[in-house]
């Protein structure tokens, strides 16, 4: 319902092999889209296990891939597009797919589950991400002037979770080594790699909230040309192409206010 062309890639996805999705031994977790505009295609890697998560996943890794189809015009030198964006087109897909399912759905404590999950998955970009970014600063501040030791990064760490979470995670599940299993913090060439997570995230929410004032026929045209603005344009002017003004606060609650709807939604129906 949102756009022909999405679902026209989508199927040619599924078609044509795009998607790597069975699991297998010796294939690694997660999920990862691979955009090919010399070849007017993207390539897929997933985990399909058969649940719901499974196919949130690869509505984001298609988003990435639509993402590429909105850009492939350019000429190879502009293929490239800034971190701060290059999750906003895959969480927006995960906010369509998400809110289509919450809101076609009539048996309540399936609707439940599935606003607990959408509502977890917020969670994890907005507070687990900001524990994150925490870290890592802490990190680059002090390195300045001293060498970390395990002890001292499990410290900081630990520090940086009971900032994000305040009393919303018990301390008994606090994790020292978040620093260790999250291979983003060695890249070398790309540091604070999880904060696009987290504007992709509000930054998608912020656009549902556009295309919901919009209406599909005057959004759909204005949200490719944003795509298509983002390899050649910097973060500001790209939103400016959909009337949005990143510097502004309300834009940013704005999109928090679609998460505070879901969270009032869930309390209601759990009663």
């Amino acid at each position: 319902p949102f756009s022909d062309d999405l679902a026209d890639m989508m199927e040619e996805a599924f078609d044509n092999n795009w998607i790597d999705f069975y699991p297998h031994k010796g294939k690694v977790g997660g999920a990862f889209c691979c955009n090919m505009p010399f070849a007017k295609q993207s390539r897929v890697l997933t985990n399909f296990d058969g649940g719901l998560g499974d196919v949130v996943t690869l509505a984001h890794e298609l988003g990435h891939a639509y993402h590429g189809l909105n850009i492939e015009s350019h000429r190879p030198l502009n293929w490239e597009y800034s971190m701060p964006v290059a999750e906003t087109a895959s969480t927006f897909n995960e906010n369509i797919i998400m809110n289509a399912v919450i809101d076609e759905t009539e048996d309540k404590e399936v609707k439940l589950g599935l606003i607990e999950n959408q509502l977890q998955d917020l969670c994890q970009i907005i507070c687990d991400i900001y524990s994150r970014y925490l870290f890592e600063k802490a990190v680059f501040d002090r390195r300045s002037d001293e060498f970390l030791f395990k002890d001292q990064l499990n410290e900081i760490m630990l520090d940086a979770q009971k900032q994000a979470y305040g009393d919303g995670l018990d301390p008994n599940c606090l994790h020292p080594y978040m620093w260790v299993c999250k291979s983003h913090y060695y890249s070398s060439d790309l540091s604070y790699y999880n904060w696009p997570y987290a504007f992709g995230g509000l930054f998608a929410r912020g656009l549902v909230v556009k295309y919901q004032e919009m209406g599909k026929e005057k959004f759909v045209p204005k949200y490719k040309e944003m795509l298509h603005t983002t390899t050649v344009a910097s973060v500001e002017d790209t939103a400016k192409v959909l009337g949005i003004d990143l510097t502004d606060e309300a834009f940013w609650i704005s999109a928090l206010e679609t998460a505070k709807s879901r969270i009032e939604e869930f309390i209601e129906l759990s009663k």
